[in-house]
Protein backbone atom coordinates (compact mmCIF):
# COMPACT_ATOMS: atom_id res chain seq x y z
CA UNK A 1 0.00 0.00 0.00
CA UNK A 2 1.40 3.40 -0.96
CA UNK A 3 1.62 5.99 1.77
CA UNK A 4 -0.39 9.18 1.77
CA UNK A 5 1.50 12.40 1.19
CA UNK A 6 3.13 14.34 4.00
CA UNK A 7 1.54 17.72 4.65
CA UNK A 8 2.90 20.75 6.53
CA UNK A 9 0.84 23.82 7.34
CA UNK A 10 2.09 27.34 8.09
CA UNK A 11 -0.52 29.32 10.05
CA UNK A 12 -0.36 33.12 9.91
CA UNK A 13 -2.52 35.79 11.50
CA UNK A 14 -5.11 35.77 14.24
CA UNK A 15 -6.47 33.08 16.60
CA UNK A 16 -9.43 32.56 14.23
CA UNK A 17 -6.93 31.56 11.57
CA UNK A 18 -5.23 29.22 14.04
CA UNK A 19 -8.53 27.42 14.68
CA UNK A 20 -9.08 27.16 10.92
CA UNK A 21 -5.57 25.74 10.54
CA UNK A 22 -6.17 23.15 13.26
CA UNK A 23 -9.41 22.09 11.58
CA UNK A 24 -7.64 21.70 8.24
CA UNK A 25 -4.98 19.56 9.91
CA UNK A 26 -7.68 17.48 11.59
CA UNK A 27 -9.48 16.91 8.29
CA UNK A 28 -6.23 15.98 6.55
CA UNK A 29 -5.21 13.57 9.30
CA UNK A 30 -8.68 11.97 9.19
CA UNK A 31 -8.22 11.53 5.43
CA UNK A 32 -5.00 9.62 6.05
CA UNK A 33 -2.40 12.27 5.29
CA UNK A 34 0.72 12.37 7.45
CA UNK A 35 1.11 15.70 9.23
CA UNK A 36 4.70 16.95 9.59
CA UNK A 37 6.01 20.01 11.42
CA UNK A 38 8.66 21.12 8.94
CA UNK A 39 7.90 22.25 5.39
CA UNK A 40 11.25 20.79 4.31
CA UNK A 41 9.88 17.32 5.15
CA UNK A 42 6.56 17.80 3.34
CA UNK A 43 5.19 16.72 -0.02
CA UNK A 44 2.49 19.39 0.29
CA UNK A 45 2.76 22.77 2.00
CA UNK A 46 -0.25 24.87 2.94
CA UNK A 47 -0.02 28.53 3.98
CA UNK A 48 -3.10 29.69 5.86
CA UNK A 49 -2.82 33.39 5.14
CA UNK A 50 -3.91 36.63 6.78
CA UNK A 51 -4.95 39.64 4.71
CA UNK A 52 -6.35 42.08 7.27
CA UNK A 53 -3.61 44.73 6.99
CA UNK A 54 -0.74 45.38 4.56
CA UNK A 55 2.05 43.90 6.75
CA UNK A 56 0.00 40.69 7.13
CA UNK A 57 -0.35 40.42 3.35
CA UNK A 58 3.38 41.00 2.93
CA UNK A 59 4.11 38.20 5.40
CA UNK A 60 1.78 35.87 3.49
CA UNK A 61 3.36 36.73 0.13
CA UNK A 62 6.86 36.21 1.54
CA UNK A 63 5.87 32.82 2.97
CA UNK A 64 4.46 31.69 -0.39
CA UNK A 65 7.58 32.82 -2.26
CA UNK A 66 9.87 31.12 0.27
CA UNK A 67 8.00 27.84 -0.04
CA UNK A 68 7.95 28.07 -3.84
CA UNK A 69 11.72 27.56 -3.71
CA UNK A 70 11.14 24.14 -2.11
CA UNK A 71 9.30 22.98 -5.25
CA UNK A 72 12.73 22.44 -6.77
CA UNK A 73 13.13 19.61 -4.25
CA UNK A 74 10.65 17.22 -2.65
CA UNK A 75 7.70 19.62 -2.40
CA UNK A 76 5.10 18.52 -4.93
CA UNK A 77 2.29 20.99 -4.23
CA UNK A 78 1.87 24.42 -2.64
CA UNK A 79 -1.55 25.65 -1.49
CA UNK A 80 -2.60 29.17 -0.50
CA UNK A 81 -5.46 29.02 1.99
CA UNK A 82 -7.43 31.53 4.02
CA UNK A 83 -7.94 35.26 3.92
CA UNK A 84 -5.56 36.26 1.11
CA UNK A 85 -7.49 33.95 -1.23
CA UNK A 86 -10.84 35.37 -0.11
CA UNK A 87 -9.72 38.97 -0.47
CA UNK A 88 -8.04 38.80 -3.88
CA UNK A 89 -9.78 35.91 -5.57
CA UNK A 90 -8.86 34.64 -9.01
CA UNK A 91 -6.27 37.35 -9.63
CA UNK A 92 -3.91 35.30 -7.46
CA UNK A 93 -3.75 32.63 -10.19
CA UNK A 94 -1.80 35.08 -12.34
CA UNK A 95 0.24 36.59 -9.51
CA UNK A 96 1.48 33.31 -8.02
CA UNK A 97 2.38 30.87 -10.78
CA UNK A 98 4.18 28.66 -8.24
CA UNK A 99 1.01 28.05 -6.19
CA UNK A 100 -1.02 25.02 -7.25
CA UNK A 101 -4.31 25.67 -5.46
CA UNK A 102 -6.13 28.54 -3.79
CA UNK A 103 -8.77 27.84 -1.16
CA UNK A 104 -10.47 30.51 0.93
CA UNK A 105 -12.06 30.44 4.37
CA UNK A 106 -15.28 29.03 2.94
CA UNK A 107 -13.46 26.08 1.39
CA UNK A 108 -11.88 24.76 4.58
CA UNK A 109 -14.09 21.61 4.65
CA UNK A 110 -12.73 20.69 1.19
CA UNK A 111 -9.05 20.77 2.17
CA UNK A 112 -8.43 17.00 1.84
CA UNK A 113 -9.95 17.00 -1.65
CA UNK A 114 -7.97 20.15 -2.49
CA UNK A 115 -4.70 18.46 -1.52
CA UNK A 116 -5.55 15.36 -3.54
CA UNK A 117 -6.32 17.45 -6.64
CA UNK A 118 -3.17 19.55 -6.24
CA UNK A 119 -1.05 16.39 -6.09
CA UNK A 120 -2.33 15.33 -9.52
CA UNK A 121 -0.75 18.45 -11.03
CA UNK A 122 -4.02 20.32 -11.44
CA UNK A 123 -3.92 24.07 -10.84
CA UNK A 124 -7.17 25.60 -9.62
CA UNK A 125 -9.17 27.98 -7.45
CA UNK A 126 -11.71 26.47 -5.04
CA UNK A 127 -15.10 28.14 -5.35
CA UNK A 128 -16.95 28.16 -2.00
CA UNK A 129 -19.47 30.42 -0.23
CA UNK A 130 -18.28 32.46 2.74
CA UNK A 131 -20.67 30.85 5.20
CA UNK A 132 -18.37 28.26 6.81
CA UNK A 133 -18.29 28.14 10.61
CA UNK A 134 -16.53 25.38 12.51
CA UNK A 135 -18.75 22.86 14.25
CA UNK A 136 -17.57 20.42 16.88
CA UNK A 137 -18.27 17.33 14.78
CA UNK A 138 -15.37 18.22 12.46
CA UNK A 139 -11.96 16.88 13.48
CA UNK A 140 -9.42 19.33 14.86
CA UNK A 141 -5.72 18.69 15.45
CA UNK A 142 -4.53 20.97 18.24
CA UNK A 143 -1.12 22.56 17.85
CA UNK A 144 0.85 24.82 20.15
CA UNK A 145 0.32 25.05 23.89
CA UNK A 146 -1.02 21.88 25.47
CA UNK A 147 -2.91 23.71 28.22
CA UNK A 148 -4.67 26.41 26.19
CA UNK A 149 -7.13 26.36 23.28
CA UNK A 150 -9.34 28.78 21.37
CA UNK A 151 -13.07 28.22 20.92
CA UNK A 152 -14.55 30.08 17.96
CA UNK A 153 -18.15 31.02 18.72
CA UNK A 154 -18.79 33.36 15.76
CA UNK A 155 -17.30 34.60 12.52
CA UNK A 156 -17.84 37.33 9.93
CA UNK A 157 -19.51 40.71 10.34
CA UNK A 158 -22.59 42.46 8.94
CA UNK A 159 -21.22 46.01 9.27
CA UNK A 160 -19.57 47.74 6.30
CA UNK A 161 -17.03 49.97 8.03
CA UNK A 162 -14.73 51.74 5.56
CA UNK A 163 -11.62 50.85 7.57
CA UNK A 164 -12.30 47.10 7.90
CA UNK A 165 -12.11 44.22 5.41
CA UNK A 166 -13.66 41.47 7.58
CA UNK A 167 -17.03 41.27 5.75
CA UNK A 168 -15.32 40.97 2.36
CA UNK A 169 -13.01 38.27 3.66
CA UNK A 170 -15.10 36.27 6.12
CA UNK A 171 -18.62 37.08 4.99
CA UNK A 172 -21.67 38.00 7.02
CA UNK A 173 -21.99 37.48 10.75
CA UNK A 174 -22.87 33.99 11.91
CA UNK A 175 -22.93 32.55 15.39
CA UNK A 176 -22.40 28.96 16.47
CA UNK A 177 -25.42 27.31 18.16
CA UNK A 178 -25.19 27.37 21.94
CA UNK A 179 -25.39 23.59 22.16
CA UNK A 180 -22.42 23.17 19.84
CA UNK A 181 -20.37 25.73 21.79
CA UNK A 182 -21.08 23.90 25.06
CA UNK A 183 -20.24 20.53 23.50
CA UNK A 184 -16.95 21.90 22.11
CA UNK A 185 -16.04 23.40 25.48
CA UNK A 186 -16.74 20.14 27.31
CA UNK A 187 -14.67 18.24 24.75
CA UNK A 188 -11.73 20.63 25.23
CA UNK A 189 -11.91 20.16 28.99
CA UNK A 190 -11.93 16.37 28.56
CA UNK A 191 -8.85 16.69 26.35
CA UNK A 192 -7.03 18.38 29.21
CA UNK A 193 -7.12 22.06 28.27
CA UNK A 194 -7.22 24.20 31.44
CA UNK A 195 -7.69 27.52 29.64
CA UNK A 196 -10.22 28.07 26.85
CA UNK A 197 -10.46 31.48 25.19
CA UNK A 198 -13.65 32.38 23.34
CA UNK A 199 -13.09 34.17 20.02
CA UNK A 200 -15.39 35.56 17.35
Amino acid sequence: MTRKARVALVSLGCPKNLVDSQVMLGLLEAAGYEIVDETEDADVAIVNTCSFIAPAEEEAVDALHDLADLKQGRLKALICAGCLTERHGHELLDEFAEVDAFVGVGGIPTIAETVARALTGERFFVEAPRDYLYRGELPRLHTGRSWMSYLKIADGCDHQCAFCTIPSIRGGYRSAPMGDVVAQFEALVREGFSEVTLIG
